[in-house]
């Protein structure tokens, strides 16, 4: 018996890939969570309704973030 349950996007699998210049290719399962992190990492935005459009911040904003982040958890490892 099929599952029908209705979703909000049309969304069915998430696959990071990896192409290599000798043409080999690495097609990696990304879970939602990994999917989520990425996205929230990135600052990137996928219109999922229709895959219609995507936008994403800059390299500067995200190191900007990235070595925030680094610094926080830094911290945090250390008052442990």
């Amino acid at each position: 018996m099929k599952n029908n349950i209705k979703r909000k996007d049309n969304i069915k699998s998430v696959t990071l890939v990896i192409d290599a210049y000798d043409d080999r290719k690495l097609e990696i399962p990304l879970e939602v969570w990994q999917v989520d992190v990425i996205c929230r990492m990135l600052g990137l935005s996928v219109d999922t309704a229709n895959l219609d459009t995507y936008s994403m911040r800059s390299k500067e904003q995200v190191d900007e973030d990235m070595k925030m982040y680094y610094h926080i958890l830094r911290n945090l490892h250390n008052k442990e």
